[in-house]
């Protein structure tokens, strides 16, 4: 149960946003069936540049949970008897890319997750966020002498955390929140190991988050290429780094105040800012702290759940750098044979995550986790990237696996020679794009054709998060203004909604044409000749081409692709 801002009752419920079991075990945490439970986010340092060099690690803080009855009854965790003395904490050193698997309140057991508790589970509604709403803090902060914004008495467990920032959020009535820094850093570009694992590495520059980004004010399409090793979870945190100056600044005073901590020879407590600015609807599980007479003063947030704050952009295309099949994974067969035979490992169900580097000689890979939506916005906006689905170089090669599992993971960039998977936490706030998604039923026959163009590459330039598949019809007006219905399709449950259109790219060494196939009955499909079209050019005509069509019949995708090549368009 959710509360309204000022509302006095308590939530009953544990939010389990995703798949406990699918996750990796956290070697360095305790080893026991007993409950610890994250308390608060320390400095950031490299605590042991002998087995870990490629990434800084956090110290995160740890109190043994006394009682199981918070399961029945959430309230028990509100106060610090739940939980073992905060002077007796356990710290422990964990790498900055597991930051998408922590959560300050989050409960653990034997390293693995066990309960996710929603404390008091508040609303924020109308929450204006700017310059002289929002500043920086320290957790120990004293306020013009007149009290703790965080007293021990009520909040024990960041007392060896006092030099850490936290942001406050001026509400009204003399009341605010309070957000830990590295909880604001987490919930706003915690989409991966990768990314965040970048943000925490001065300095940061914009290549190496993206490049090549174009903005079409009319549509409000954005797209962009993601830099190497980035992954598409990320895509619509960068996409509002590259649009929101706001956003940009909240990115680089991370690296910028790590950076300035390191030389003046400090603890490293990293500083975060909100990606925006204007009013949003915040929704934060923690605690009502006093101050001066009032008992509920200060909400000191444990972890934020949704913020409602739109992204700058109507929809968003990336392109991610495709991986290489690295050597150090690939062993050629005799040179008398032209079939290169790639010889993969396998990865344990159970896995470790580990605090070391990663293997210099095994291939990086993707970790999906499961999230509850954080930002309701982008559930509304279409995300969409390229899909190979028929590579003519890949026939040529065969597939074997011969290695034994792989039973160590770590996050971050290889560098040993130990046998442990380089992996990337990336989150998945909507669909699970790892699980196969089913074909749309007017794109079935299409896509059984093009899987018979064995000699060609077919590339799908609308895999979006909404089905896999397919993006939005492009929508535009007449000179007078009006929208054609016939850009519209008749839905039952949604009522007037766009027709949807999928865009393959179809290619060799000699030709290059793009299909498009628009949602109708019978199958719409058009080919064109492709000189590098871009596209939203290609979406702009297939929809104007769609309105003034003659007449429609059925064609098959491979008759018009025969024709467009003896029409002599190469």
């Amino acid at each position: 149960m959710m509360r309204q801002f000022n509302s006095h009752s308590l939530p009953t419920s544990t939010d389990k946003a995703f798949n406990f079991n699918n996750l990796p075990t956290i070697s360095a945490f305790p080893k026991d069936e007993k409950n610890w439970r994250i308390d608060w986010f320390g400095e950031i340092a490299f605590p042991n540049r002998l087995i870990r060099r490629k990434q800084p690690s956090v110290l995160v803080h740890l109190s043994r949970v006394f009682s199981d009855r918070y399961e029945e009854d959430q309230t028990i965790l509100l106060s610090p008897k739940s939980t073992s003395p905060a002077r007796f904490q356990r710290k422990i050193w964990i790498s900055v890319g597991t930051l998408p698997l922590l959560r300050i309140g989050d409960i653990w057991r034997n390293g693995q997750l066990d309960s996710q508790p929603d404390y008091e589970l508040e609303k924020f509604p109308d929450t204006l966020i700017n310059r002289d709403t929002t500043h920086l803090v320290k957790a120990g902060l004293n306020l013009n002498d007149k009290g703790f914004l965080l007293p021990l008495a009520e909040h024990p467990w960041h007392m060896h955390c006092t030099q850490s920032y936290c942001v406050v959020v001026e509400l009204a009535d003399n009341r605010r929140i309070i957000v830990p820094c590295i909880e604001l850093i987490r919930f706003y570009f915690g989409s991966s190991s990768n990314l965040i694992a970048k943000l925490f590495q001065p300095p940061l520059e914009r290549k190496s988050l993206y490049s090549n980004a174009h903005f079409d004010k009319s549509s409000g399409r954005l797209t962009l290429e993601l830099a190497d090793h980035i992954s598409g979870a990320s895509a619509a945190d960068i996409a509002r780094i590259h649009q929101s100056k706001a956003a940009w600044h909240a990115a680089v005073q991370i690296s910028t105040s790590i950076l300035a901590a390191s030389l003046n020879r400090q603890e490293i407590h990293p500083q975060g800012l909100f990606p925006f600015e204007g009013f949003t609807v915040l929704v934060a599980a923690g605690k009502w702290l006093s101050f001066e007479d009032n008992p509920r003063a200060t909400f000191i947030v444990f972890n934020l759940r949704t913020c409602s704050h739109p992204f700058p952009f109507r929809s968003l295309r990336y392109e991610a750098k495709k991986k290489s099949d690295e050597a150090n994974n690939s062993t050629p067969t005799s040179a008398s044979s032209n079939t290169q035979i790639r010889r993969a490992a396998k990865d344990s169900i159970n896995q470790n995550l580990v605090e070391r580097d990663a293997s210099n000689s095994l291939a990086s890979k993707s970790k999906p986790i499961r999230l509850a939506p954080r930002f309701p916005d982008l559930t509304k906006k279409s995300i969409w990237k390229n899909k190979v689905l028929l590579d003519s170089e890949d026939l040529k090669c065969g597939y074997v696996t011969t290695a034994s599992s792989v039973q160590n993971t770590s996050v971050g960039e290889p560098g040993s020679e130990q046998r442990i998977r380089s992996i990337d936490l990336t989150v998945l706030l909507n669909k699970d794009l790892s699980k196969h998604q089913p074909v749309p039923d007017f794109l079935k026959n299409v896509v059984s054709e093009l899987m018979q163009l064995t000699d060609l590459t077919v590339e799908l330039l609308t895999g979006s998060e909404e089905d896999g598949w397919t993006v939005p019809i492009s929508i535009f007006s007449d000179e007078e203004g009006e929208i054609d219905l016939k850009l519209f399709i008749e839905d039952d449950s949604r009522g007037l909604r766009p027709r949807r259109v999928a865009i393959f790219s179809i290619k060799d060494s000699t030709k290059h044409f793009s299909a498009a196939i628009i949602e109708f009955t019978p199958t719409y499909v058009r080919v064109y000749d492709d000189h590098c079209m871009h596209i939203d050019h290609i979406l702009s005509i297939v929809s104007a081409d769609y309105i003034n069509r003659r007449e429609l019949k059925s064609l098959s995708i491979l008759n018009l692709l025969k024709e467009k090549s003896k029409e002599g368009l190469t």
